[in-house]
């Protein structure tokens, strides 16, 4: 295997230079740094990474922790956090807090101790007095989709509430007058917002909130619930795509009568969600935003610049079915991006 000694020899410079070459520290000319590189080559040689972060301070790499690997949610924020992370040269570390809150502990702690500089999380915590749990660990952590602001850590956040709203004030305008929420794992600050968004669009109109934990289970369970209630809503509100699978699944199997009777409205798009018949409609967030958005400001705080403490990025909302006021057609409606 070859050694920095082996490339400042090949190159014809010195070991110190070399090291200036792979980390940066100083500027070296043009021609020396094409020797360098090319010697690096001619030799099959791989810097080390760890050795370059002793010398640095610094491994370049952040820890991304998702709530529910199951969620294709964590999948597409991902990808905007790592194309923001390859961009500046750092390593992305992938964890799972399982919506445990050990196991959250558990997943920051081993992060840490693999030298990660900086973490994005997806806080299974939401209260004021749990929140101080995320002060106090040594590294910069950023969290996205749900909100932090009992602490001074940084949230990239979406602006579902008012989405929500504009869906079932959609849906008003058509004449529904029975609306349902099948609402996330109680005391995210996702559920709560979008509970607040949902009561206020839905009253004064009759309207249930069933918890379906955020869960495909959830979803399960849902289906079973609204097949029992003797009066049904005639447009359920799904919180995300997980609970919505697994209600969409469940009705298709046990009660197709009500899904094709009732307006189903889902929390993120998925290329699923327009294969059903009927088809759900969807309000749609930028989950590649979010990531990008997450990690440059994270790469911001591990250098030390000051960072807004909420960044809220738009959603939009597609309506794509109305099987029951059928005859009434719907128009073809997608909101433009709402601040």
């Amino acid at each position: 295997m070859s050694t920095i000694r082996d490339v400042a020899k090949r190159a014809g410079v010195s070991t110190a230079t070399v090291s200036h070459v792979i980390n940066g520290t100083r500027a070296v000319s043009g021609q020396t740094r094409l020797l360098v590189v090319q010697a690096m080559k001619d030799l099959n040689f791989v810097p080390s990474a760890l050795g370059r972060g002793l010398r640095t301070n610094s491994l370049k790499t952040i820890g991304f922790v998702a709530a529910d690997l199951t969620n294709s949610f964590f999948a597409h924020v991902f990808r905007g956090v790592e194309s923001r992370a390859r961009e500046s040269n750092y390593t992305v570390i992938v964890s799972h807090s399982d919506e445990d809150v050990g196991h959250e502990s558990e997943a920051i702690q081993n992060l840490i101790a693999k030298g990660v500089d900086g973490i994005l999380l997806a806080p299974v915590r939401s209260g004021p007095d749990d929140a101080e749990f995320y002060t106090e660990f040594s590294v910069p952590i950023v969290s996205y989709d749900r909100r932090l602001s009992a602490v001074n850590i940084p949230s990239v956040v979406t602006n579902s509430q008012d989405a929500v709203g504009e869906a079932i004030n959609f849906f008003k305008a058509r004449g529904h007058e029975r609306f349902a929420l099948i609402a996330g794992k109680q005391g995210l600050s996702t559920t709560l917002e979008r509970g607040q968004g949902f009561e206020q669009a839905a009253n004064p109109h009759r309207h249930w909130v069933f918890y379906g934990d955020s869960r495909y289970e959830g979803g399960v369970h849902a289906a079973r619930w609204l097949s029992e209630q003797p009066v049904r809503p005639s447009v359920v509100l799904v919180g995300n795509n997980l609970m919505a699978m697994g209600l969409v699944v469940t009705l298709q199997e046990h009660y197709p009568e009500i899904l094709s009777s009732t307006v189903l409205i889902t929390i993120d798009e998925e290329p699923w969600t327009s294969f059903v018949r009927p088809p759900l409609s969807v309000i749609v967030q930028p989950t590649h935003e979010i990531g990008v958005t997450a990690a440059d400001l994270l790469l911001q705080r591990i250098h030390h610049a000051e960072v807004p403490l909420l960044t809220t990025l738009p959603c939009r909302f597609v309506a794509r079915s109305d099987p029951v006021t059928v005859s009434h057609p719907l128009p073809d409606y997608e909101s433009g991006p709402a601040s």
